[in-house]
């Protein structure tokens, strides 16, 4: 897999040059200060992610940065160890916990890598993922998706605890019957269903 090169190195260049509310927005709300679940990479920059995080917040915080480019979306991609919009700053700094969505782009294996710095939900995650059919790998420090960076916008919250998810495309593909994105959203389907109902699982565990 070929590392994606950023157009934009912060939130200053790109929204200097993109249009908020046009070529990306910003999508926020707060419950409490345990738990936040949180995505820079959602709309069309990592496709399926969004709908993912919808249905995983009805009862904690959540922080999404949306991609509504027609297409090119990727230009809109800011990596998280860089990633520092100020409403995702803020919310991340007020939050003991954090769970990232991300989505990376192997096409041919239905697959979930799981990283980040809360070693203990991060196991727990690949363990129920596993038990309910899912192919899912623990990432180690030296893996490029391990999350564990200090700078990554995850581990910046208050116990600087993270899990990182990075969900293939193949298996984000499966997860709807249609995945252009105006379908997304009415056509999830039992695979959607069963694995989101697994992460919510891992969720509960926060409480």
């Amino acid at each position: 897999m070929t590392p994606i090169i950023d157009t934009y190195q912060n939130y200053e260049e790109l929204s200097a040059h993109e249009r908020k509310g046009i070529d990306y927005q910003i999508l926020h709300k707060r419950k409490g200060d345990q738990l936040l679940v949180l995505s820079p990479h959602g709309g069309g920059i990592e496709s399926g992610v969004s709908e993912l995080i919808h249905e995983l917040t009805s009862n904690y915080s959540m922080y999404l940065f949306e991609g509504l480019k027609v297409k090119g979306n990727q230009v809109l991609h800011i990596t998280s160890t860089r990633f520092d919009e100020p409403i995702c700053l803020s919310h991340v700094h007020t939050h003991h916990y954090t769970f990232a969505l991300h989505g990376y782009g192997e096409t041919d294996v239905h697959q979930t890598l799981v990283g980040g710095t809360d070693r203990e939900r991060a196991a727990e995650t690949v363990k129920r993922l596993r038990w309910n059919g899912f192919q899912a790998l623990l990432q180690s420090e030296a893996d490029r998706f391990s999350g564990t960076h200090p700078h990554n916008i995850n581990n910046q919250c208050l116990t600087g605890k993270s899990v990182q998810i990075e969900i293939s495309q193949a298996q984000r593909r499966a997860f709807f019957d249609d995945f252009r994105r105006r379908h997304r959203c009415k056509t999830q389907n039992d695979q959607f269903y069963k694995y989101t109902n697994v992460l919510k699982q891992v969720l509960n565990l926060y409480e």
